[in-house]
């Protein structure tokens, strides 16, 4: 493989992980319960952990100045001294806290253990101390002070020499914790956790539930050829169901789908042609992906070329031809194959003008609704039917039931000579698609292609 080879490949690649992540975003606002969920879900736990290892600290503190005690000094290297004995004492201060001696003094006096913090730091060339007590009892933190400034003076004048304190200023009983319930710090990584864990668990999500997002993923996806696609259609403004379906014939509909439907039947007449096929079954992996609307347009557009075109509604636990056709209730397939009507009544009864005269289209609607489609689409009677329709026309169209919920299109794979599988704009997730189509092929019916149907119906 050449450079300019490599170089197209790895553009590919980029502009398909590219796509990958636009229609991954896309699809956040469908997800957004898997976005939201985590994110609060974080942020409650780590609130409650947060709240529950929440141990308020109390510190009591007080100020005095050191002053040296020995008569010898000179009166104006008093300050000096001072200020040495005070910076001594703030640097002896951890050794003494340690010391079993203090530690048994001040625990005599509190008459219970030390557990307090104890902290000592020296203003800067002064002679004045700060002593602070931290505990999360404030009545505990500020005894612990007291205890400490009467016995520290005694138990450092090895040190420092004799000292005397004066209390400048202290606070007295804490009120207040040093760290209130404010947990600005928690929610932010709760959030920013959640986000995180929302961001995997989505993207897992679209990974796995993927589905088709153009014409383009039809071949790449299921090596399927692509024999046209259906545009997107905006529905007329009325309550009705049948005017979710949109016909060729419509006079606001001629511009919109005649054009693709044109395009779509002519590379159908053309693999037809060349693999002399003239039963088709319509199917597709789940149901509402268009397939019905898909046979009627191309029955008509096939029609309107000068074909004779039979279209059978076998889709019998939920037939719409006669919606997509405007055609009032009447008898239909399930009725005929149940035996409540002979062929040549069901025949007469489907006799009606859908088509301008001249353009022959023969419609055999579904009928009633039945709960057990396929044992009655494996009958003879089925059988006698299509050969009825091959022998009148030079197309059969067989509108099935959803491949990847019912059987009802692999027992018609006997009567067929190909199916053409209809894929619906981001609706059925690849693997039920590749199920689908594994399905038809162990079953031995030839797919000649797919249909990327983008319109809303």
């Amino acid at each position: 493989m050449n450079s300019t080879e490599t170089t197209k490949n790895n553009n590919g690649e980029s502009f398909e992980q590219f796509s990958f992540f636009i229609r991954y975003f896309k699809s956040l606002p469908k997800m957004w319960p898997l976005v939201v969920i985590p994110i609060i879900v974080c942020v409650l736990i780590i609130l409650l952990v947060a709240n529950h290892n929440y141990v308020p600290m109390y510190t009591a503190s007080t100020t005095f100045t050191v002053n040296i005690k020995d008569e010898q000094v000179i009166s104006n290297q008093t300050a000096f001294y001072d200020n040495v004995a005070a910076e001594q004492m703030a640097q002896t201060f951890p050794y003494i806290l340690t010391s079993n001696l203090l530690q048994r003094r001040v625990a005599a006096d509190l008459g219970t253990a030390l557990t307090s913090s104890i902290n000592a730091s020296v203003v800067e060339n002064t002679n004045l101390l700060t002593l602070s007590v931290s505990d999360p009892d404030p009545q505990k933190a500020y005894d612990t002070l007291n205890a400490v400034i009467k016995n520290y003076p005694p138990i450092s004048e090895p040190i420092v020499g004799k000292v005397t304190l004066n209390i400048l200023d202290e606070t007295g009983v804490p009120t207040t914790p040093d760290n209130p319930k404010i947990f600005h710090q928690q929610i932010l990584c709760g959030f920013l956790l959640g986000l995180i864990i929302a961001f995997m668990w989505t993207l897992l999500v679209f990974s796995i539930n993927r589905t088709v997002a153009s014409e383009n993923d039809i071949k790449k996806e299921f090596g399927l050829d692509s024999l046209g696609s259906i545009p997107k259609i905006k529905n007329k403004k009325r309550s009705s169901k049948i005017y979710r379906y949109h016909l060729i014939t419509d006079s606001d509909m001629t511009q919109v789908l005649g054009e693709s439907f044109r395009k779509t039947r002519n590379k159908i007449e053309y693999i037809a042609h060349q693999q002399k096929i003239k039963k088709i079954l319509i199917t597709s992996a789940s149901a509402g992906e268009g397939k019905s609307m898909f046979s009627a347009n191309l029955s008509i557009s096939l029609a309107q070329a000068g074909n004779k075109v039979t279209l059978i509604d076998c889709d019998v636990r939920h037939p719409t031809g006669r919606m997509i056709f405007k055609i009032d209730p009447g008898y239909g397939l399930s009725d005929y194959l149940k035996g409540d009507l002979s062929m040549e009544e069901y025949i007469e009864s489907s006799k009606t003008d859908i088509l301008s005269k001249g353009e022959h289209l023969t419609f055999f609607a579904g009928g009633s609704a039945v709960s057990d489609g396929t044992a009655l689409l494996s009958s003879q009677k089925m059988d006698k039917l299509i050969e009825y329709a091959e022998k009148e026309s030079d197309y059969v169209i067989l509108d099935s039931a959803p491949v990847g919920i019912l059987t009802d299109s692999v027992v018609l794979s006997k009567n067929v000579d190909a199916s053409i599988l209809i894929i619906k704009n981001d609706f059925s997730r690849v693997d039920i698609i590749n199920d689908a189509i594994e399905h038809l092929c162990e079953n031995d019916i030839q797919i000649i292609g797919a249909v990327f149907n983008t319109a809303n119906n």
